[in-house]
């Protein structure tokens, strides 16, 4: 499964631990497939396990599952375009915005 796909598939997917955790085992794949961007991979593996970690025992109202799938589809979706666009310089710089904007987020992840 490529990076594209998994984004696609959490896209349509419901908000709720069950798709962090198909998301966690998709980004440990990929980092075996695809050790040249095992680093974005890993940040968004992190994220997903620690969602998972904080919430998977603990009732978290529709609006607060739907935020968050929202802001992780916004990092996926920054990381992909980076990906595509199959430079170093262009990744780096969608990492630092990644690691950025979750500084300056409520930290869910």
């Amino acid at each position: 499964m490529t990076f594209s796909e998994v984004v696609t598939t959490f896209a349509s997917s419901l908000p709720g631990t069950d798709t962090y955790v198909k998301l966690r085992h998709a980004m440990q794949k990929l980092i075996q497939d695809d050790p040249s961007n095992a680093s974005v991979y890993f940040l968004i593996f992190g994220f997903a396990r620690t969602y998972v970690m904080l919430y998977e025992d603990q009732e978290v109202s529709p609006q607060f599952a739907e935020d968050n799938q929202k802001l992780m589809l916004s990092y996926l979706n920054i990381l992909e375009g980076a990906l595509k666009q199959g430079d170093a310089s262009s990744l780096y710089s969608a990492l630092n915005r990644v690691v950025n904007e979750y500084e300056n987020s409520k930290k869910v992840f």
